[in-house]
């Protein structure tokens, strides 16, 4: 029986648009490829994982900008233009919730980002839980943080799916026996979803 939903933030629940946020910033197309490669193209991953303060955030992003710290204060000061809700999150959400299941959130997301960007998305009170990876200093698709999440709140691996957009953190699911879902667009998704609920 399938009674718990686990869902991924960015690009499931949130959008996450680092190049269309740079140029809602007025960044040239030369300074967004070059913070591509030295920000969004792996730096940022590792600050889903430590804890880094606002400051210690700007001054990594700047030791990787040289000549462009000005930039980095700028999109660290706007760093809510990144990310919005899509549409239908909280309805999706809602209709679970209203099913009788249990929703948590299993996300990649650093610190500072996550306070900032987190007040945007309302749908969060619906959660009966959640991981985030900075919390715990571990990224999906690492095992022990779907552990984490499944011992922190008593969850029946074989009775969750999970949902993500990403197929290493979907395999990682499944590793530890949960039933998971690569999440495509929120049509497929949400049919391939409740034909799962339905079907267990």
């Amino acid at each position: 029986m399938t009674d718990t939903v686990i869902f991924d933030l960015g690009r499931v629940l949130v959008e996450f648009q680092p190049v269309e946020g740079m140029r809602r910033l007025g960044f040239t197309d030369e300074q967004i490829k070059v913070i591509s490669e030295k920000i969004f193209s792996g730096l940022w991953e590792e600050c889903d994982r430590i804890p880094y303060s606002d400051n210690e955030i700007r001054r990594l992003f700047k030791s990787r900008l040289p000549g462009m710290e000005a930039l980095v204060d700028r999109m660290w000061d706007n760093v809510t233009v990144f990310t919005d809700v899509y549409p239908y999150s909280r309805k999706w959400l809602q209709s679970l919730k209203d099913m009788g299941l249990k929703i948590y959130i299993l996300s990649n997301y650093g610190k500072q980002a996550f306070e900032v960007n987190s007040k945007k998305y309302d749908f969060l009170e619906l959660a009966d839980g959640m991981v985030i990876s900075y919390q715990v200093e571990l990224v999906k698709p690492e095992l022990q943080i779907y552990e984490i999440l499944l011992e922190k709140y008593g969850i029946e691996r074989q009775n969750a799916v999970f949902i993500d957009d990403r197929q290493l953190n979907i395999d990682g699911a499944r590793a530890v026996g949960m039933k998971a879902i690569l999440f495509e667009n929120y049509e497929k998704t949400s049919a391939e979803l409740l034909k799962l609920i339905q079907d267990t």
